[in-house]
């Protein structure tokens, strides 16, 4: 038996933070590019990489989100919340490529060295993109948060450690104009490589986790606590307690222990109210299974299933 609270709705928030997060990318994208024509700086050209790898990222979670959210079918039983691991997975392996790429022209710039041309333009527009990215992120992130998506989440970060190295490359720039010491350019674009490296790592591993079921703690701890409280008001036990997140949803099962004896229908109405006392304290959409068992021989039970598993 189980309860859950199905979600299986793309908010209005969602659909309009990815969208203007593709908009305003696009204008960034451009502006970048041009600041780096007119420039030659290899920080400007590292920020630009990022911006054309997010592009690309900012499509795949624009598309993701939106598979997320169909309800289950024949073929997917669970629903298709798992591809939101893929999108952050996807964002955070080309966000190490870009940074493999940005790294590589750096040392081509420090071996064979650069000159860099219109400082003064090329910081002011790589200085205003950053400055639209920074809010931008902020305001993804935000709505990540408050809507529990990590593609969007995942996007504003992105997108915030764009803003950065923008504002690395800002400085470059300034560091160049004011001493002349055009070596600082490459060795600052070195400095964002292995932070972009960092921020994509964080990404991937967010990614693997979620693939691999892992317990979210915060969760389980609440979900234990109300089990814990529950069962004792009702003159019952638990064991087998187990959750694990795919996407925006939670899954949650564990098992009842009833004294012998106990009638079917009494048994199903507590196993009910248990299952209801948990989705309440899980702020997601969730869905909640209980087995039902008789204290009397259940450990015997469970070894039987153990052997066979084992066996199998």
């Amino acid at each position: 038996m189980a309860v859950s609270t199905h979600g299986f709705t793309l908010s209005q928030s969602e659909r309009t933070a990815l969208n203007v997060s593709l908009g305003v990318g696009i204008a960034m994208l451009a502006i970048k590019w041009f600041a780096y024509l007119i420039t030659g700086s290899v920080a400007i050209f590292s920020d630009a990489m990022e911006s054309v790898v997010h592009q690309f990222a900012v499509a795949f979670a624009w598309y993701s989100l939106r598979v997320s959210y169909r309800p289950p079918d024949s073929e997917h039983n669970y629903g298709h919340d798992k591809i939101t691991y893929f999108s952050a997975g996807f964002e955070g392996g080309l966000i190490i490529v870009a940074a493999g790429v940005i790294m590589v022209s750096a040392v081509l710039k420090l071996i064979y060295g650069t000159t860099i041309e219109d400082i003064g333009v090329g910081t002011l527009l790589t200085g205003g993109a950053g400055a639209i990215n920074a809010v931008l992120g902020w305001y993804l992130v935000r709505v990540g948060k408050r809507t529990r998506s990590l593609i969007v989440e995942a996007n504003g970060r992105h997108i915030l450690t764009d803003a950065w190295t923008s504002a690395g490359a800002v400085v470059a720039l300034l560091i160049v104009w004011k001493t002349g010491l055009t070596v600082i350019d490459p060795l600052l674009a070195l400095f964002f490589g292995a932070n972009i490296i960092r921020e994509g790592g964080k990404l991937l591993r967010a990614a693997v986790s979620g693939l691999m079921d892992s317990t979210n703690p915060h969760y389980y701890e609440k979900a234990f606590a109300a089990l814990e409280g529950f069962t004792q008001q009702n003159g019952v036990s638990f064991h087998r307690l187990r959750l694990r997140e795919s996407g925006q949803r939670v899954y949650v099962d564990f098992h009842l222990l009833f004294p012998d004896g106990t009638l079917i229908e009494n048994a199903h109405s507590i196993a009910t109210d248990a299952e209801r006392c948990v989705l309440r304290c899980i702020d997601l959409p969730a869905e909640v299974m209980s087995h039902l068992e008789s204290m009397n021989g259940h450990s015997d039970h469970h070894d039987d299933e153990d052997e066979i598993t084992a066996e199998d």
